[in-house]
């Protein structure tokens, strides 16, 4: 058993070079990839924001509300002449 650890270490230790190289890439690779995707989502989220409020803005013509303000304007009419009797 204890030959086959010597073994394996050797083994290792003449092809660390080509190991590291290999992991350093492979975790570069990872890297690359997942800003791939991110950017891929943050496109992806942006461009549907987008079409959504470009979409409403076209199909739709601007719509006037109007509001009775009757109610209010007696309302506060009452609070002002209930202040100065």
């Amino acid at each position: 058993m204890s030959q086959k650890k010597v073994d394996r270490y050797k083994k290792y230790k003449n092809n660390k070079e080509k190991i590291l190289k290999r992991e350093k890439f492979m975790t570069r690779l990872e890297i690359a990839v997942a800003c791939l995707i991110a950017v891929a989502f943050v496109g992806w989220f942006g461009w549907s924001v987008y079409d959504t409020v470009t979409k409403k803005g076209d199909d739709q013509a601007a719509e006037a509300t109007e509001i009775d303000m009757n109610a209010y304007t007696n309302y506060v009419a009452s609070l002002q002449s209930g202040y100065t009797s």
